[in-house]
């Protein structure tokens, strides 16, 4: 999908979700009693992590950065990391924004990709390794993700003390399954099984990348993925399948598989397709908090930031999209819940 109207694609509404998931509280997944401090930093945050990006508009798809999602961004870290410090989170949140563009990108929401795909993701791993390598290396939407990133990779490698291995292995991984995700759209190749969409979309939605950030920064080093790597991918599938159910109608008019759209070509309704995913988000999450249970007590906060991060960013694609939360919307957010 390419040269997509960004302001077209984003109004795509999902009306049934919202009928079937009538009531969800996009806040449901922030523990009550830590929503005012989890609001207040990631509004610390913004300011700090939009300073490094502000040059770069492609980063705001919907052309309305108001609108852009650093809000939710730094929201997701804060939920995440609710007592990191700041400039973590601001990281963090950062991180995603700049995720969001390489995933428009890929799905041809953003212009630039519709050739040079291979050659553009694999700029993003070497960056880690020198990120003042290649510059201008594009122009347009492109070069301004590139040259966010190559800023990004900068400041994760001068705190990540040389741990950058991790993560360009899950940019690698995430670039190969946005390229077969691509094939499936345009034809070229099959639309796939229920359980290898999942498998493939576990890694596009892009959880193990950001875990792979995360995991450097706020854990231990030196960095143990195998150790997380079991739980990392169940929690990755269970945001990867509520994120299906909020955009199924967005992906439908894409050409783009979904697991609600392969149940349907199976003979499901929409509805008993979303209440079958919803299920099955249901028994991916009882196996994730098993994996997380196993894991070694100098990755209880790691274990900990992957259960929040799962119940905030399920929870809130259950009542809603990322793109359109403003900062003046978490401003409000912050005020309704300021602590007494």
């Amino acid at each position: 999908m390419t040269g997509t109207d960004p302001q077209a694609y984003f109004g795509i509404r999902n009306e049934l979700a919202d009928k079937l998931l009538k009531g969800a509280d996009q806040l449901a997944g922030v523990p009550e009693e830590s929503r005012a401090r989890v609001l207040r930093a990631a509004l610390d945050a913004v300011p700090e992590a939009a300073g490094p990006l502000r040059a770069y508009s492609a980063l705001y798809a919907d052309g309305r950065s108001s609108a852009s999602r650093l809000a939710f961004s730094c929201l997701s870290a804060a939920a995440t990391f609710p007592d990191g410090p700041r400039g973590t989170i601001a990281e963090l949140g950062a991180l995603t924004a700049v995720l969001f563009a390489v995933d428009d990108l890929a799905d041809g929401v953003a212009d630039g990709l519709a050739t040079g795909f291979a050659a553009f993701f694999s700029l993003l791993p070497a960056a880690l390794a020198d990120p003042s390598g290649n510059p201008g290396a594009g122009a347009g939407a492109v070069g301004e993700v590139l040259d966010a990133w190559r800023g990004w990779a900068a400041r994760f490698r001068a705190r990540a003390g040389g741990h950058t291995e991790v993560l360009a292995e899950q940019l690698r991984l995430a670039g190969a399954a946005m390229a077969r995700e691509r094939a499936w759209t345009s034809g070229d190749e099959p639309w796939p099984s229920y359980d290898d969409y999942l498998a493939n979309g576990r890694i596009t939605i892009l959880y193990p990348t950001w875990w792979a950030a995360a995991l450097v920064l706020c854990g231990p080093r030196p960095v143990r993925w195998e150790s997380v790597e079991r739980a990392t991918l169940l929690g990755a599938s269970c945001v990867r399948l509520a994120n299906d159910i909020r955009t199924f109608e967005r992906e439908k008019a894409e050409g783009k598989p979904n697991s609600i759209g392969i149940l349907q070509r199976g003979g499901a309704t929409a509805e008993e397709a979303v209440a079958r995913v919803a299920a099955h988000i249901g028994e991916l999450e009882t196996a994730f908090h098993a994996a997380l249970a196993e894991l070694p007590q100098e990755l209880a906060g790691i274990a900990e930031g992957q259960r929040r991060s799962v119940a905030f960013n399920g929870r809130w694609y259950l009542a809603r999209d990322t793109h359109a939360y403003t900062v003046g919307e978490l401003t409000a957010d912050t005020a309704a819940h300021r602590a007494p």
